[in-house]
């Protein structure tokens, strides 16, 4: 406790009264005006008290006795404040005494009462008396839950500095990990690539070798495909903006258990609502982590995907039937270096979208739950509910003669895709190119436009994915024929798109075998589906 000086106060003396709780104050004017003054003293908010040199408690008002945890207030007094105060706190207490008689001194001691430890703050200075003797004012005000708050908002402060600095070393660790994946592998196959089309190219007189080359670069290059796809996948799975949480989650989940031989299984309540893409990425993320947590800790042989939103709350859930967390890396603030971000950054993740993580856990598994609060979401809706974000797109009518050539409208977002359709159609002198989208609302007013016989559509694009274009191209009076040409090979893509009512699907791999053929069976009036592509999975 430090000193600080002051004027010295006017001299009051206190004596106890015969038969009554109060004290009386010597040396006033009148009875009447100690009763007045006690009354005060009675009411105040602030612990009041006297105390001889020694720490004996003369007098106590209600609010002090209170502060130490003593009932009745005239009980404290005659005791020694030392039997309320912790013992680390006495020989702090005696100095301070020792000081009190000359100065006034402030500072904070530890009181034990009812069981637990409280933070006082503690003012003493001396009262002097007519009759020479010096005793002790004493002014508390408990700042309990003012400790407690400072330094829950420390260690909050401190463990979002930890939480901050393990992300960004998480996040440098990642892009080394995918810069020596992208050299060490993929750059080595393109390298490989680029030697065996040269070979190629330098054998064109020999058929033969120049076909082994070729046939060895087109292998090479549909593996380099799927290994870009595969880690595009893991950073950002596109099912989650085409299909939603459930899909990405039922996807993830697969993956999950054929990479690792964890048992994963999924508890998804049909028809969920779209949530914003924000809010379906954190409940991914929080899967992905928990996920990982089974992995590389629990040592559990299963685990369990649960996903339901209702009364107004989504609520996610990823149990296990291992090992456990401890207690103390479960305590929010507590350091949880051990485990990289996972716990810290699933809660900082839900607490920015107004959700909340609670983790449950005992030696026969965790529970991890994640809850958030719907509200209206606004601009995330069913294909059927997308008219209102397409109406921009509104159709410029125009009649065009029926062509001899039947004609093909491409929606892709990249234009080397478009590029490379174009190219490989232009031998074809029973097909045309009459125009190119490159997102989702583009497409939805061409194909109203041009009025193609048929439309080769992606599935993922900026605006509105195809999916939802092919919702709203349906609606039109005489739609035209959909061919859906993706990259995608996830296990539910046929029967997505099928739901969908499209006409069928090419694999975007396998566009040299299946785009023509695909496109002529589809203007034929059949349909085009590969169940054998659409088992291939790359999670």
């Amino acid at each position: 406790m430090g000193k600080k000086k002051s004027a010295a106060r006017p001299p009051l003396k206190y004596s106890r009264p015969s038969g009554g709780n109060g004290a009386h104050l010597a040396g006033g004017n009148s009875n009447s005006r100690d009763q007045v003054l006690l009354a005060l003293l009675e009411d105040l908010d602030t612990g009041v008290a006297n105390l001889s040199r020694e720490g004996l408690i003369l007098y106590a008002n209600r609010r002090f006795a209170g502060i130490l945890g003593v009932r009745g207030f005239a009980t404290a007094t005659g005791s020694s404040i030392q039997r309320y105060i912790s013992a680390a706190s006495w020989d702090s207490l005696n100095s301070a005494l020792a000081a009190a008689v000359e100065a006034p001194i402030h500072g904070e001691m530890r009181i034990n009462a009812s069981g637990e430890t409280r933070v006082v703050r503690l003012s003493l200075g001396p009262i002097f008396a007519k009759d020479g003797t010096t005793t002790i004012r004493a002014v508390a005000s408990e700042v309990t839950e003012l400790v407690k708050t400072s330094q829950e908002l420390r260690d909050s402060k401190a463990s979002l500095y930890s939480l901050s600095a393990r992300l960004l070393q998480s996040q440098d660790e990642e892009r080394r990990r995918i810069a020596r994946d992208l050299h060490d592998i993929t750059g080595q196959e393109l390298a490989v690539l680029g030697m065996s089309l040269e070979l190629a190219a330098r054998n064109l007189e020999s058929p033969k070798k120049a076909r082994e080359a070729l046939t060895e670069s087109v292998a090479l290059a549909h593996k380099i495909e799927d290994e870009i796809r595969t880690l595009s996948y893991l950073l950002h799975p596109p099912l989650l903006d085409e299909l939603g949480l459930g899909s990405a989650l039922s996807w993830y989940a697969e993956g999950f258990q054929k990479r690792t031989k964890i048992r994963v299984d999924t508890q998804i309540a049909p028809n969920l609502p779209r949530l914003s893409p924000g809010d379906e990425t954190t409940f991914f993320r929080v899967v992905q982590e928990s996920l990982a947590n089974v992995l590389r800790h629990s040592g559990s042989p299963t685990a369990r995907i649960s996903l339901s939103m209702d009364a107004g709350v989504a609520r996610l859930s990823v149990e296990d039937q291992g090992k456990g967390i401890s207690r103390e890396i479960l305590t929010p603030g507590r350091d949880t270096t051990g485990l990289g971000v996972g716990i810290a950054g699933m809660r900082e993740r839900l607490l920015q979208i107004g959700g909340t993580l609670e983790i449950n856990s005992t030696g026969s598994g965790t529970t991890v739950v994640a809850t958030l609060p719907l509200a209206k979401q606004e601009g995330h809706s069913e294909p059927g509910q997308a008219s209102r974000h397409l109406d921009e797109a509104q159709a410029r009518p125009a009649a065009l003669p029926i062509p001899v050539r039947k004609r093909i409208l491409i929606a892709d977002d990249h234009e080397v895709t478009r590029h490379g359709v174009v190219s490989l159609l232009a031998g074809e002198l029973d097909i045309e190119v009459c125009g190119e989208a490159q997102d989702g609302l583009e497409v939805v007013a061409k194909a109203k436009e041009l009025k193609p016989d048929l439309v080769l559509l992606d599935l993922t694009m900026p605006r509105a994915g195809g999916l939802t274009a092919a919702y709203e191209i349906r609606k039109m009076d005489a739609p035209p024929k959909i061919l859906i040409f993706t990259n995608h090979s996830y296990h539910t893509l046929e029967e997505n798109i099928r739901s969908a009512h499209c006409d069928g699907y090419v694999l975007k791999s396998n566009a040299s075998r299946d785009l023509i053929r695909g496109i002529r069976a589809v203007l034929d009036g059949d349909k085009f589906y590969n169940p054998e592509a659409a088992r291939a999975q790359t999670a």
